[in-house]
C-alpha cells in the first residue's frame, strides 16, 4: 500500500495542475466550463470551412486571371451579386417552411456536392477535355457562392449555439478559429503547389473537408442548437413581415448601407489587387502560389488581430462605433492608392496594392465579420434569420453591382485607377457621416433589448 501512496499522490498533483491550468486559461479567455465542450466543436467547423474559403478563392482566382483574364472580372462581379441575391430570397423564403437545423444540414450537403462536381471538372479539363470560358466563369461564381454561403451558414450556427449576452466573448474566439483556417488553407495551396499539386486535386480538398463540416454539425446541432420558446418552421415571420420590419428599422437601415458601400470598396479594392497580380505573375503557378501566400498572410494578420486586438477595440470603441472608424481607415486606404498610382509618390505599386488588400481583408474578416454579428443579434428572434438572409442578400446585390460598375470604368478604360479612387475615397468619407447616425440608432436599439430582456 505505501509503494502506491506516492503515485497516488502524483497522480492527485498532476490533476490539480490540470485543473488549475483549464481554471487559468477559462479565466483569461472568459469562458464558463459548460461552453467548453460547444466551442470546440463550432471552432473545428469554422476552421474546416475558413481552410475551404482559402483553397477555393486561391484556386478560383488564380485559374481565372490566368486561363481568362481580369478584365473579365467586373462581369463575374455583377453575376455573382445577382446569383448571390436570387440564393438568399430563396434561403430567406425557406426559413419559413424548414427548420433552422435541417436547412443548415441540408446547405452544407449542396455545397459539398457542387465542390466536387467543380474538381471532377477540372479533373477532365486537364485531361484534355475542351471547355470555354463559360466553364472558367461558372466555377469563379459557384467558388464565390460556396464559400459566401458557408460562411453565412456556419455563422447562423454560431448564433443558435449561444446567447446575445455571451456573443462578445465567443464571437471574436470563432472568428480567431476561422482565420487560423484562412492561414492553414493559404499556405496549403502554396506549398501544395510547390510539390506538384494541380488545380483540381487541390480543389478537390475543399470537397473533402466540406463533408468532414457536415460530420462536426450533426452533433452541435443536436447537443448545442437552440430554439427559442415559440419558435417554429411556422411560427419564423413571413418574407413580408422581414421586409417590412427592416424598412421600418432605421437600425438596420444604416447597417445595410454601410455594409452595401463597404462590400462595393472591398470590390473595388480586390480588383485592383487582380489586375497588378495578373501583370506582375504571367504563369498560373505561380499566381496561385502569390494567392495562396497572400491568403495566408491575410489570415496571420487577422488572427492576430481577432486574439490580441478585437475584445479591446470593441471595449475602447464600443460596438456601435467599429463601422464609422472602418470607414475612416477605408477613406485613408483609398488616398494613399490615389497617391500611389497617380505616380504622386514613387512607392512599389504592388507592395503597396498588396498591403492595402491585407488590410481590406483584415477589416473585413477581423473586425467587420464579427461586429455585424453582434450587432445582428439584436434582431428578435422571430426575425432573425428571415432578416439576415435579405439584409446580406440585399447588400451582396447592391454592393455587387455598384463594385462592378465601379471596376467596369476601369476595365473598359473610362477611368484610371487614381480617379477610381479619388470617387471611393469620397464615398468613404459620406459614409463616416452614416456610421455616426448608426452609432445612435444602435444605443436605441440596445436599450429598447434591454427593457424587452431579449438581450
Amino acid at each position: 500500500m505505501n509503494g502506491l501512496q506516492p503515485r497516488t499522490a502524483d497522480s492527485a498533483a498532476a490533476e490539480s495542475s490540470r485543473a488549475t491550468t483549464m481554471q487559468g486559461l477559462l479565466k483569461l479567455l472568459n469562458l464558463r466550463r459548460n461552453e467548453v465542450p460547444r466551442l470546440s466543436l463550432a471552432a473545428l467547423a469554422f476552421f474546416l470551412v475558413a481552410v475551404d474559403d482559402g483553397i477555393v478563392k486561391a484556386v478560383a482566382s488564380g485559374v481565372f486571371n490566368i486561363r481568362v483574364g481580369p478584365d473579365h472580372l467586373p462581369a463575374m462581379y455583377s453575376w455573382i451579386a445577382i446569383v448571390f441575391f436570387v440564393t438568399m430570397a430563396i434561403l430567406s423564403w425557406l426559413t419559413t417552411r424548414i427548420p433552422r437545423n435541417r436547412l443548415v444540414l441540408g446547405l452544407f450537403f449542396v455545397l459539398a456536392a457542387v465542390l466536387a462536381a467543380n474538381s471532377l471538372a477540372l479533373y477532365r479539363v486537364e485531361g484534355g477535355w475542351s471547355v470555354g470560358d463559360e466553364f472558367y466563369s461558372f466555377l469563379f461564381i459557384s467558388s464565390e457562392l460556396v464559400r459566401n454561403i458557408a460562411g453565412f451558414q456556419i455563422w447562423i450556427v454560431a448564433g443558435g449555439i449561444c446567447f446575445a449576452s455571451r456573443a462578445k466573448v465567443l464571437f471574436p474566439l470563432l472568428a480567431a478559429s476561422t482565420t487560423l483556417g484562412d492561414i492553414g488553407g493559404g499556405f496549403l495551396v502554396g506549398g501544395l503547389g510547390k510539390i506538384g499539386w494541380t488545380s483540381w486535386q487541390i480543389y478537390g480538398l475543399a470537397a473533402v473537408n466540406t463533408a468532414l463540416v457536415v460530420g462536426l454539425l450533426r452533433p452541435l446541432i443536436r447537443r448545442y442548437f437552440v430554439t427559442p420558446a415559440g419558435e417554429s418552421s411556422s411560427g419564423a415571420a413571413s418574407m413580408r413581415q422581414n421586409l417590412d420590419y427592416f424598412a421600418r428599422s432605421p437600425y438596420l437601415r444604416s447597417l445595410f448601407l454601410l455594409s452595401l458601400v463597404l462590400f462595393a470598396l472591398y470590390t473595388a479594392i480586390h480588383y485592383s489587387f487582380n489586375v497588378v497580380a495578373r501583370e506582375s505573375f504571367p504563369d498560373e503557378a505561380q499566381i496561385m502560389g502569390m494567392f495562396g501566400a497572400f491568403f495566408a498572410l491575410a489570415g496571420l494578420a487577422t488572427m492576430l488581430t481577432t486574439t490580441l486586438l478585437l475584445r479591446h477595440l470593441l471595449r475602447w470603441l464600443g460596438i456601435g462605433n467599429v463601422y464609422l472608424w472602418v470607414c475612416i481607415a477605408h477613406a485613408a486606404a483609398a488616398l494613399l492608392l490615389v497617391v500611389v498610382f497617380g505616380d504622386l509618390l514613387p512607392l512599389p505599386v504592388l507592395a503597396v496594392i498588396f498591403a492595402i488588400n491585407l488590410l481590406n481583408y483584415v477589416l473585413l474578416d477581423a473586425v467587420i465579420a464579427p461586429t455585424y454579428q453582434v450587432l445582428m443579434k439584436l434582431v428578435p428572434d422571430r426575425h432573425a434569420d428571415g432578416t439576415r438572409m435579405i439584409m446580406e442578400g440585399g447588400f451582396m446585390l447592391l454592393g455587387g453591382l455598384l463594385g462592378a460598375g465601379v471596376t467596369a470604368l476601369h476595365a473598359q478604360s473610362i477611368l484610371s485607377l487614381s480617379q477610381l479612387f479619388t470617387a471611393l475615397a469620397a464615398a468613404s468619407v459620406v459614409m463616416a457621416w452614416v456610421g455616426w447616425r448608426l452609432r445612435q440608432s444602435h444605443r436605441q436599439v440596445l436599450i429598447q433589448a434591454v427593457r424587452d430582456q431579449d438581450f
